[in-house]
């Protein structure tokens, strides 16, 4: 591997130096807390009202903690079925109407780019050597905020029914399949084995087998058998356990701004800062500030680091740092069910649930998930930035979508969906489907964390375990060149727009 450059020495003198991180969601409170346990004071900036707020794609997401997740969507032959399946009214990936589509063009060039064999083994393998360690990533995120993910929600929980509830459901997870055995499966199960390695427990499944586990699907949902991961586990409620990460966090010192209407969570610029320019020593802490991390309403951080976590909101601050970077969105949806009433007194025990354990569909495109609040089914690509609004055809249409997965009755027991819990989110995607992880180029100080697609929640430790290593001046334990924020500088389709 090619040796990674030493980082700039400010950075390895961290005690009670002040760190700001920008983006309150998995990845950013991860960085804030790893950062705090090596010695920072760090205040994390949130442009939302609230960390782990209802719209953040951290609330909103799956649940899945995805650590098998290293073989991304592009393919070869993505060129070919594309457009079919952009014009298929049922499709899991469609278009927003919003002139937003324009700017997205060198992303979808460099999407179609990431298709070819080496460039999707390449990621494959990347991610593989982050996803690797995303769980013990945690562990120290999760020690220094108090939090037990095995235990109970307590406060936390969404419901008072689910106060007991843990926050994880280590239950497995099933990936179903068009044909488990069709060359094509076969060959992408290979790949996963090859990035994850040999801790890597994935079983081919077929149909009894699913039945077996999920006796409540559909058969013909399942006819082709499944991958089943049987060390998979998921949140009971993402944003309970986020709340109680950043709440950890600030119990240990930390400090949250977040977007309450005066501007303060929202960051607008990073700057240098000089030794005439105002900058030195930081006013509270007396160690060397380099970076200006400045807010809507005008106020500012000095600070010897800064990490952009900021999620789809980050490009613009990668370019006013000298790092322009294709980043844009995902748009992704959810609905939901409220969970079943509590049997009566009488009943000595309580129903069956209706589902055990995430179910992914990749034909559709989502995963149904059986959260603390009711089952949730969250998932499809749309294309169209952050300002257009929901469409309403595809709440419609992931309902459609969840009850065909289930058995005829399970779908009527599911009732009617929560119609307030409908949400759209937006996933930070950059066109190889990698992350920016690693210092900026332009302004010292900054370090990045951003881009992390569909598994933010999962690679949010480990993103913050390296995040802190570099602000450090220790080795991150990971080759950081996949992930650079300049390796796109050469591409032709994305040269341009630099």
């Amino acid at each position: 591997r090619q040796a990674l450059a030493a980082p700039p020495q400010h950075m390895a003198a961290a005690a009670k130096a002040r760190a700001v991180v920008v983006g309150g969601g998995f990845v950013g409170v991860s960085c804030a807390l790893h950062l705090q346990r090596g010695g920072f004071h760090v205040t994390l900036l949130e442009a939302g009202p609230t960390v782990g707020g209802r719209h953040a794609a951290s609330s909103g997401n799956a649940g899945t903690f995805a650590a098998y997740a290293n073989v991304p969507v592009q393919r070869p032959g993505l060129w070919r079925d594309a457009p079919g399946m952009i014009l298929d009214p049922r499709g899991p990936l469609r278009l927003a109407h919003h002139p937003h589509l324009l700017k997205m063009v060198p992303w979808g060039l460099g999407a179609l780019a990431s298709c070819a064999p080496s460039e999707v083994r390449q990621t494959a393998l990347a991610l593989g050597s982050l996803l690797a360690r995303a769980e013990r990533g945690y562990q120290g995120a999760w020690e220094a905020a108090g939090v037990d993910v095995d235990g109970p929600m307590g406060a936390y929980a969404p419901t008072a029914a689910a106060t007991g509830d843990t926050f994880a459901a280590r239950h497995g997870y099933l990936l179903l399949q068009k044909d488990v055995h069709a060359p094509a499966s076969v060959a992408t199960a290979a790949l996963r084995r090859e990035g994850l390695g040999e801790d890597l427990r994935m079983e081919a499944l077929d149909a009894s087998g699913v039945l077996q586990l999920e006796p409540n699907l559909a058969p013909e949902a399942c006819a082709g058998g499944a991958w089943w991961f049987p060390d998979g586990w998921f949140l009971r409620d993402p944003a309970a356990l986020l709340r109680a990460m950043a709440d950890g966090f600030e119990k240990n010192g930390g400090e949250i701004r977040c977007g309450d209407g005066s501007g303060g969570g929202r960051v607008t610029s990073l700057t240098p800062l000089s030794s005439g320019g105002g900058g030195g020593r930081s006013p509270n802490e007396g160690a060397t500030a380099v970076v200006r991390v400045t807010a809507a309403n005008g106020t500012h951080v000095d600070a010897a680091v800064a990490v952009v976590a900021a999620g789809a909101h980050s490009a613009i601050l990668a370019r006013t740092c000298g790092d322009p970077v294709p980043l844009d969105t995902e748009r992704g949806y959810h609905v939901q069910w409220s969970p079943p009433p509590p049997p009566p007194a009488t009943s000595s025990l309580p129903p069956p649930p209706l589902l055990t354990r995430p179910v992914c569909t990749p034909e559709g495109g989502f995963i149904i998930t059986p959260m603390a609040g009711g089952i949730r089914a969250a998932g499809l690509v749309e294309f169209g930035g952050t300002a257009a609004p929901p469409v309403a055809s595809r709440f419609e249409q992931l309902e459609g979508y969840t009850k065909s997965l289930l058995g005829e009755e399970a779908a009527a027991a599911l009732g009617t969906r929560a119609a307030e819990c409908d949400w759209l989110g937006f996933r930070p995607s950059l066109p190889d489907a990698l992350p920016v992880i690693g210092a900026s180029s332009g302004v010292p100080g900054v370090i990045y964390a951003f881009g992390h697609q569909h598994i933010g929640m999962t690679l949010g430790g480990v993103t913050g375990e390296v995040v802190a290593a570099l602000a450090l001046g220790k080795a991150p334990g990971v080759d950081l060149k996949p992930f650079s924020a300049r390796r796109f500088a050469n591409k032709m389709w994305w040269r341009p727009f630099m």
